[in-house]
Protein backbone atom coordinates (compact mmCIF):
# COMPACT_ATOMS: atom_id res chain seq x y z
CA UNK A 1 0.00 0.00 0.00
CA UNK A 2 1.84 3.39 -0.95
CA UNK A 3 1.24 6.72 1.30
CA UNK A 4 0.97 10.43 0.67
CA UNK A 5 3.97 12.34 0.38
CA UNK A 6 4.72 15.28 2.81
CA UNK A 7 5.35 18.86 1.79
CA UNK A 8 6.98 20.87 4.98
CA UNK A 9 6.50 24.81 4.82
CA UNK A 10 7.71 27.21 7.48
CA UNK A 11 5.34 30.43 7.56
CA UNK A 12 7.01 33.75 8.82
CA UNK A 13 4.82 36.71 9.32
CA UNK A 14 6.62 40.22 9.26
CA UNK A 15 3.69 42.24 11.15
CA UNK A 16 3.18 46.03 10.42
CA UNK A 17 1.37 48.04 12.98
CA UNK A 18 -0.76 51.16 10.98
CA UNK A 19 -1.17 54.77 12.52
CA UNK A 20 -4.75 53.99 13.69
CA UNK A 21 -3.52 50.86 16.11
CA UNK A 22 -4.73 48.34 13.19
CA UNK A 23 -2.38 45.64 12.27
CA UNK A 24 -1.18 43.97 8.55
CA UNK A 25 1.49 42.77 7.22
CA UNK A 26 2.84 40.18 4.67
CA UNK A 27 4.16 36.07 5.14
CA UNK A 28 7.46 34.59 3.60
CA UNK A 29 7.40 30.74 3.03
CA UNK A 30 10.11 28.52 3.34
CA UNK A 31 10.27 25.16 2.03
CA UNK A 32 12.03 23.33 4.65
CA UNK A 33 12.04 19.49 3.64
CA UNK A 34 10.01 17.07 1.83
CA UNK A 35 8.90 12.91 2.26
CA UNK A 36 10.30 11.71 -0.66
CA UNK A 37 13.00 14.67 -1.68
CA UNK A 38 10.57 16.89 -4.25
CA UNK A 39 13.41 19.38 -4.79
CA UNK A 40 12.50 23.10 -4.11
CA UNK A 41 8.82 23.43 -5.33
CA UNK A 42 7.87 26.08 -2.71
CA UNK A 43 8.40 30.31 -3.93
CA UNK A 44 8.96 32.52 -1.22
CA UNK A 45 4.91 33.81 -1.83
CA UNK A 46 3.97 30.20 -0.85
CA UNK A 47 3.00 29.10 -4.79
CA UNK A 48 3.42 25.19 -4.57
CA UNK A 49 4.30 23.61 -7.77
CA UNK A 50 3.74 20.22 -7.70
CA UNK A 51 4.33 20.51 -11.77
CA UNK A 52 7.86 20.76 -10.86
CA UNK A 53 8.46 17.94 -8.24
CA UNK A 54 8.93 14.30 -9.61
CA UNK A 55 7.29 11.44 -10.00
CA UNK A 56 5.90 9.75 -6.86
CA UNK A 57 8.63 6.92 -6.14
CA UNK A 58 8.01 3.44 -5.41
CA UNK A 59 5.96 3.08 -1.52
CA UNK A 60 4.16 6.59 -2.29
CA UNK A 61 1.66 7.84 -4.46
CA UNK A 62 0.92 11.30 -5.95
CA UNK A 63 -1.14 12.86 -2.98
CA UNK A 64 1.40 15.37 -0.57
CA UNK A 65 0.20 16.59 2.60
CA UNK A 66 1.44 20.17 3.17
CA UNK A 67 2.53 20.64 7.09
CA UNK A 68 2.94 24.56 7.48
CA UNK A 69 4.47 25.87 10.65
CA UNK A 70 3.82 29.01 11.82
CA UNK A 71 7.36 31.12 13.07
CA UNK A 72 6.52 32.94 16.37
CA UNK A 73 6.68 35.57 17.79
CA UNK A 74 6.53 37.74 14.93
CA UNK A 75 8.51 41.34 14.68
CA UNK A 76 5.77 44.40 14.40
CA UNK A 77 7.04 47.31 12.53
CA UNK A 78 7.61 50.28 14.07
CA UNK A 79 9.22 49.33 16.67
CA UNK A 80 10.66 46.03 16.48
CA UNK A 81 8.13 45.10 19.78
CA UNK A 82 7.87 40.95 19.47
CA UNK A 83 4.18 39.31 19.69
CA UNK A 84 3.49 35.72 20.04
CA UNK A 85 1.34 34.82 16.31
CA UNK A 86 -0.80 31.91 15.77
CA UNK A 87 -3.39 30.08 12.92
CA UNK A 88 -6.12 31.60 13.34
CA UNK A 89 -8.48 29.66 15.20
CA UNK A 90 -10.67 32.06 17.62
CA UNK A 91 -11.93 33.60 14.78
CA UNK A 92 -11.73 31.49 11.88
CA UNK A 93 -10.00 27.79 10.88
CA UNK A 94 -6.41 28.76 10.37
CA UNK A 95 -6.39 28.25 5.95
CA UNK A 96 -9.45 27.50 4.25
CA UNK A 97 -8.57 25.69 0.79
CA UNK A 98 -10.85 26.42 -2.36
CA UNK A 99 -10.54 25.53 -6.24
CA UNK A 100 -9.75 28.72 -8.34
CA UNK A 101 -13.15 29.51 -8.98
CA UNK A 102 -14.06 30.26 -5.20
CA UNK A 103 -16.36 27.22 -4.39
CA UNK A 104 -15.49 24.49 -1.81
CA UNK A 105 -13.55 21.26 -2.12
CA UNK A 106 -13.71 17.58 -0.04
CA UNK A 107 -10.70 16.53 -1.70
CA UNK A 108 -8.55 18.17 0.82
CA UNK A 109 -8.93 18.89 4.51
CA UNK A 110 -7.44 21.09 7.45
CA UNK A 111 -6.28 19.67 10.68
CA UNK A 112 -5.18 21.50 13.26
CA UNK A 113 -4.52 19.76 16.98
CA UNK A 114 -4.74 22.32 19.42
CA UNK A 115 -1.73 21.48 21.63
CA UNK A 116 0.42 22.50 18.28
CA UNK A 117 -0.88 25.86 17.82
CA UNK A 118 1.14 26.98 15.03
CA UNK A 119 1.06 23.93 12.90
CA UNK A 120 -1.94 23.44 10.32
CA UNK A 121 -1.66 20.09 7.71
CA UNK A 122 -3.94 20.33 4.67
CA UNK A 123 -4.44 16.65 4.08
CA UNK A 124 -4.35 15.33 0.07
CA UNK A 125 -7.20 13.48 -0.45
CA UNK A 126 -6.77 15.04 -4.20
CA UNK A 127 -7.39 14.94 -7.80
CA UNK A 128 -4.30 16.11 -9.19
CA UNK A 129 -5.85 17.90 -12.10
CA UNK A 130 -7.08 21.10 -10.34
CA UNK A 131 -5.51 24.19 -9.01
CA UNK A 132 -5.95 25.03 -5.19
CA UNK A 133 -5.81 28.06 -3.39
CA UNK A 134 -5.35 28.34 0.56
CA UNK A 135 -6.22 31.34 2.36
CA UNK A 136 -4.25 31.35 5.66
CA UNK A 137 -4.85 33.47 8.57
CA UNK A 138 -3.28 34.17 11.70
CA UNK A 139 -3.96 36.01 14.80
CA UNK A 140 -1.38 38.34 16.83
CA UNK A 141 -1.73 37.01 20.60
CA UNK A 142 -1.82 40.20 22.27
CA UNK A 143 -1.58 39.67 26.69
CA UNK A 144 -4.48 41.36 28.32
CA UNK A 145 -6.28 42.24 24.90
CA UNK A 146 -8.65 39.60 22.58
CA UNK A 147 -6.31 37.73 19.29
CA UNK A 148 -6.25 40.26 16.69
CA UNK A 149 -6.69 38.36 13.20
CA UNK A 150 -5.51 38.82 10.11
CA UNK A 151 -5.54 37.25 6.58
CA UNK A 152 -2.71 36.69 4.99
CA UNK A 153 -2.62 37.80 0.71
CA UNK A 154 -1.90 36.80 -1.22
CA UNK A 155 -3.25 33.88 -1.05
CA UNK A 156 -1.08 30.27 -1.85
CA UNK A 157 -1.38 28.67 -4.98
CA UNK A 158 -1.31 24.76 -5.64
CA UNK A 159 -0.71 23.68 -9.25
CA UNK A 160 -1.40 20.06 -10.39
CA UNK A 161 0.87 18.00 -11.24
CA UNK A 162 0.81 17.60 -14.94
CA UNK A 163 0.25 14.56 -17.19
Amino acid sequence: MSVNRKLYITVTFACTQNADGSFGGGATYTQTGSTPDMGTIVDSIGAIHFDQAPAAPEGYNDNVDIEFTLASPCTVSPGNAQLDIAWATQYGSGMTVEKMDGTTTTEMSVVFDPSSPNVITIMDKDDDNNTYRYKPAVELVRPGLNNYYISLDPQITNRPTLG
